[in-house]
């Protein structure tokens, strides 16, 4: 990858945090609904599944493009400002555990056709689970954009050429 100059870094990683975020608010609102519907869920209704079916396509997006975007230097090593470094030394592991929990869910609930009814009997405690996740992972990743936000506005010091 060539060398950007720092406002395109700046720009690039902006833009990507915008649309963590947009995703992120898309996922909690659909898993708000989902919550909702879930309280008095009848095995029966199809809606719910399809519900189910679309959250899970907005949530493995949500987690890709945290992993994709913003986590990809850090995961590629190429973060080169310790501050970042070292807090995502911290939390990427647990970042990385609600990616698995997620993806989880995801690979019980993506294929409604052929759900098993135990797994649609668990929907409720397992969304609750889900929700307790991505609780921790939003927290996490403000954690990670603010400190993102905060030395990608800093200046830059370069060199003067005599």
């Amino acid at each position: 990858m060539a060398s950007q100059a720092p406002n395109e870094r700046r720009a690039r990683t902006h833009k990507e945090i915008k649309q963590l975020i947009e995703e992120r608010n898309t996922v909690l609102a659909q898993y708000y609904n989902l919550a909702k519907v879930t309280e008095n869920y009848d095995s029966d209704d199809d809606t719910t599944l399809e519900l189910v079916e679309e959250f899970c396509q907005e949530l493995v997006d949500y987690m890709a493009t945290g992993h994709f975007e913003i986590y990809r230097r850090i995961e590629e090593g190429n973060e080169r400002r310790d501050d970042i470094t070292s807090l995502a030394d911290k939390i990427m592991p647990r970042i990385n555990d609600t990616t698995q929990i997620a993806i989880a869910f995801n690979d019980l609930y993506d294929s409604t056709t052929n759900i098993e009814k135990d797994a649609i009997e668990q929907l409720p405690n397992y969304l609750a689970k889900l929700g307790e996740e991505l609780a921790t992972r939003i927290d996490l990743e403000d954690q990670f954009i603010n400190l993102l936000l905060t030395t990608s506005n800093k200046p830059e010091l370069s060199t003067v050429s005599a």
